[in-house]
């Protein structure tokens, strides 16, 4: 039966957002997808189901994010800001941290995260979620000098969710932050622990277990709390 929920998530074409999806799907949400280049989103334009709208729209244009947020004419209940990128896994001195990778790394994963949930926030049902989806790789106590932009990023990420956390708490908004494990994508890479399905299950069921007073915290995929 249809649970009357909805759920948006960005970056819906691939990876843990298009197993999001899938398993929003099973749960009978009403999902909103959205994708930025359609020729690489084959896979989640095979979905076949009512219960599903698909969008392009670039997380870092505003112009684009209004746009959806006009033809959406139905409330969000959980907002997913699962939308990023990872420009290189070297240290400083790589080629793969030019300014310009490093730009677009900070641009669609931080300023993504900003600016979909600025420009969606008049969307928002009453007592919404708003799911940011980080990394452990973001916290301090994570050792190591690889991937330092993406780091970076996720470390901002989480900042981020505090702050929009404590800005939309008269509203009774949760915002909070998940980190989806070691997934096994074009990202995570083939010798991960979890499968995207494995991760987004978790994840699903975590996201449904969310209450106001968990607004400002970030967790891992299964629901447990990590201290950042």
């Amino acid at each position: 039966m249809f649970n009357n929920k909805s759920i948006f998530i960005t970056g819906a074409n691939r990876g843990i957002g298009l197993e999001l999806v899938k398993e929003s799907l099973n749960k009978d949400f009403f999902v909103i997808g959205t994708f930025r280049n359609k020729l690489k989103s084959k896979k989640v334009f095979e979905i076949k189901s009512s219960n599903i709208n698909l969008f392009e729209m670039n997380v870092i244009e505003e112009t684009s994010i209004s746009s959806v947020s006009n033809q959406l004419n139905k409330p969000i209940d959980y907002l997913v800001c699962n939308a990023g990128i990872n420009n290189g896994f070297g240290n400083l001195f790589d080629e793969d941290h030019s300014h310009a990778n490093m730009l677009e790394v900070l641009n669609i994963n931080v300023l993504g995260c900003i600016l979909t949930i600025k420009n969606l926030k008049k969307n928002l049902n009453d007592n919404a979620k708003i799911i940011l989806i980080s990394s452990i790789l973001g916290i301090q106590k994570h050792n190591g000098s690889s991937a330092m932009i993406y780091r970076a990023s996720k470390a901002a990420v989480n900042n981020v969710m505090v702050s929009i956390s404590e800005e939309l708490k008269s509203e009774n908004i949760t915002v909070v932050s998940f980190h989806p494990g070691w997934v096994r994508t074009d990202m995570g890479g083939p010798n991960a622990d979890l499968s995207a399905n494995e991760s987004a299950k978790s994840l699903i069921k975590s996201f449904e277990r969310l209450k106001f007073e968990d607004t400002g915290k970030f967790f891992n995929y299964d629901g447990k709390i990590i201290n950042f």
